[in-house]
Protein backbone atom coordinates (compact mmCIF):
# COMPACT_ATOMS: atom_id res chain seq x y z
CA UNK A 1 0.00 0.00 0.00
CA UNK A 2 1.41 3.44 -0.41
CA UNK A 3 2.43 5.97 1.62
CA UNK A 4 1.01 9.40 1.88
CA UNK A 5 2.75 12.30 4.00
CA UNK A 6 0.23 15.36 5.71
CA UNK A 7 1.85 18.54 6.78
CA UNK A 8 0.20 20.60 9.60
CA UNK A 9 1.43 24.20 10.13
CA UNK A 10 0.14 27.31 11.55
CA UNK A 11 0.67 26.66 15.09
CA UNK A 12 2.67 29.09 16.98
CA UNK A 13 3.83 29.89 20.51
CA UNK A 14 5.68 32.69 22.05
CA UNK A 15 7.81 31.70 24.88
CA UNK A 16 10.90 32.90 26.59
CA UNK A 17 14.00 30.78 27.42
CA UNK A 18 17.93 30.20 28.21
CA UNK A 19 20.15 27.47 27.30
CA UNK A 20 23.00 26.16 29.68
CA UNK A 21 26.33 25.89 28.32
CA UNK A 22 28.34 24.48 30.80
CA UNK A 23 29.67 27.18 33.15
CA UNK A 24 28.07 29.99 30.51
CA UNK A 25 24.59 30.15 30.56
CA UNK A 26 23.05 32.05 27.48
CA UNK A 27 20.88 35.22 28.83
CA UNK A 28 17.09 35.40 28.85
CA UNK A 29 15.41 35.45 26.20
CA UNK A 30 12.43 34.73 23.58
CA UNK A 31 11.21 33.23 20.28
CA UNK A 32 8.01 33.45 18.52
CA UNK A 33 8.16 29.58 17.57
CA UNK A 34 6.41 27.83 14.41
CA UNK A 35 5.53 23.78 15.01
CA UNK A 36 4.80 21.84 12.31
CA UNK A 37 3.51 18.26 12.56
CA UNK A 38 3.83 15.63 9.58
CA UNK A 39 2.75 12.61 9.71
CA UNK A 40 3.45 9.52 7.30
CA UNK A 41 0.99 6.89 6.47
CA UNK A 42 -1.82 4.70 4.92
CA UNK A 43 -4.88 6.35 3.60
CA UNK A 44 -8.01 5.12 5.15
CA UNK A 45 -11.14 4.21 3.86
CA UNK A 46 -12.26 8.08 3.84
CA UNK A 47 -8.89 8.98 2.05
CA UNK A 48 -7.39 10.50 4.91
CA UNK A 49 -4.24 9.73 6.98
CA UNK A 50 -5.38 11.82 9.94
CA UNK A 51 -7.60 14.54 10.32
CA UNK A 52 -5.44 17.96 10.10
CA UNK A 53 -7.67 19.61 12.77
CA UNK A 54 -7.68 17.12 14.80
CA UNK A 55 -4.03 16.96 14.72
CA UNK A 56 -3.87 20.70 15.71
CA UNK A 57 -6.22 20.36 18.02
CA UNK A 58 -3.92 17.79 19.81
CA UNK A 59 -0.64 19.65 19.12
CA UNK A 60 -2.09 22.67 21.11
CA UNK A 61 -3.31 20.85 23.70
CA UNK A 62 0.06 19.46 24.08
CA UNK A 63 1.60 22.96 24.36
CA UNK A 64 -1.27 24.47 26.92
CA UNK A 65 0.42 26.87 29.39
CA UNK A 66 3.57 27.19 26.91
CA UNK A 67 2.63 30.42 25.20
CA UNK A 68 3.70 33.49 26.70
CA UNK A 69 5.78 31.89 29.55
CA UNK A 70 9.27 31.53 30.33
CA UNK A 71 9.99 28.08 29.48
CA UNK A 72 12.74 25.45 32.03
CA UNK A 73 14.22 22.16 32.06
CA UNK A 74 13.04 19.49 34.75
CA UNK A 75 15.88 17.30 33.83
CA UNK A 76 18.79 18.91 33.55
CA UNK A 77 22.18 18.88 35.21
CA UNK A 78 22.88 22.55 35.62
CA UNK A 79 19.90 24.28 36.35
CA UNK A 80 17.76 24.01 39.53
CA UNK A 81 14.65 25.02 39.59
CA UNK A 82 12.67 24.99 43.13
CA UNK A 83 8.94 26.16 43.09
CA UNK A 84 7.87 27.86 46.68
CA UNK A 85 4.49 29.73 46.87
CA UNK A 86 4.03 31.89 43.93
CA UNK A 87 7.59 31.81 43.55
CA UNK A 88 9.43 29.53 41.19
CA UNK A 89 13.90 29.76 41.24
CA UNK A 90 16.09 28.57 38.92
CA UNK A 91 19.84 28.75 39.60
CA UNK A 92 21.79 28.50 36.43
CA UNK A 93 25.85 28.38 36.55
CA UNK A 94 25.89 31.98 36.07
CA UNK A 95 23.09 33.40 38.44
CA UNK A 96 19.36 33.08 39.57
CA UNK A 97 16.21 33.97 38.51
CA UNK A 98 13.05 34.13 40.66
CA UNK A 99 9.72 34.25 38.70
CA UNK A 100 6.19 34.37 39.48
CA UNK A 101 5.24 30.31 39.18
CA UNK A 102 2.15 31.22 36.96
CA UNK A 103 4.68 32.62 34.44
CA UNK A 104 6.75 29.49 34.19
CA UNK A 105 6.23 25.86 32.92
CA UNK A 106 8.40 23.29 33.84
CA UNK A 107 9.14 20.75 31.09
CA UNK A 108 10.75 17.06 31.32
CA UNK A 109 13.59 17.70 29.19
CA UNK A 110 17.17 18.85 29.78
CA UNK A 111 17.44 21.81 28.00
CA UNK A 112 15.10 23.83 26.46
CA UNK A 113 16.54 23.69 22.75
CA UNK A 114 14.16 23.73 19.89
CA UNK A 115 15.41 19.89 19.89
CA UNK A 116 14.32 19.02 23.18
CA UNK A 117 11.02 20.91 22.74
CA UNK A 118 10.68 19.06 18.83
CA UNK A 119 11.84 15.63 20.75
CA UNK A 120 9.21 16.34 24.13
CA UNK A 121 6.24 17.28 21.27
CA UNK A 122 7.42 14.14 18.64
CA UNK A 123 6.87 11.96 21.34
CA UNK A 124 3.93 13.00 23.14
CA UNK A 125 2.11 13.68 20.15
CA UNK A 126 2.73 10.01 18.86
CA UNK A 127 1.57 8.67 21.74
CA UNK A 128 -1.71 10.55 21.80
CA UNK A 129 -2.35 9.57 18.07
CA UNK A 130 -1.63 6.36 17.93
CA UNK A 131 -4.77 4.74 18.91
CA UNK A 132 -6.83 7.09 16.63
CA UNK A 133 -5.10 6.59 13.48
CA UNK A 134 -3.74 2.81 13.18
CA UNK A 135 -2.40 3.68 8.99
CA UNK A 136 0.20 6.26 10.80
CA UNK A 137 3.74 4.75 10.22
CA UNK A 138 5.65 7.98 10.60
CA UNK A 139 5.90 11.27 12.92
CA UNK A 140 7.76 13.88 12.67
CA UNK A 141 7.66 17.18 14.54
CA UNK A 142 9.68 20.42 13.59
CA UNK A 143 9.85 23.67 16.04
CA UNK A 144 11.69 26.69 14.77
CA UNK A 145 12.58 29.42 16.47
CA UNK A 146 12.88 31.82 13.48
CA UNK A 147 12.23 31.40 9.37
CA UNK A 148 15.91 29.99 9.20
CA UNK A 149 16.87 27.62 12.33
CA UNK A 150 14.57 25.00 13.37
CA UNK A 151 15.07 21.41 14.91
CA UNK A 152 12.94 18.40 13.14
CA UNK A 153 12.32 14.75 15.85
CA UNK A 154 11.02 11.60 13.72
CA UNK A 155 9.42 8.88 14.98
CA UNK A 156 9.24 5.72 13.06
CA UNK A 157 6.05 3.27 14.46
Amino acid sequence: MARTSIRVGGIELSAAHFISEGERCERLHGHNYQLVVRIVGEVDARGMVADFRLIKDEVRRLCEGWDHRVLLPARSPRIKVASKGDQTKVVTPNGTYSFPTQDVKVLDIIETTAEELARLLCQSLTDALKSRFSRMRQVAVSVAESPRQWATVTLDL
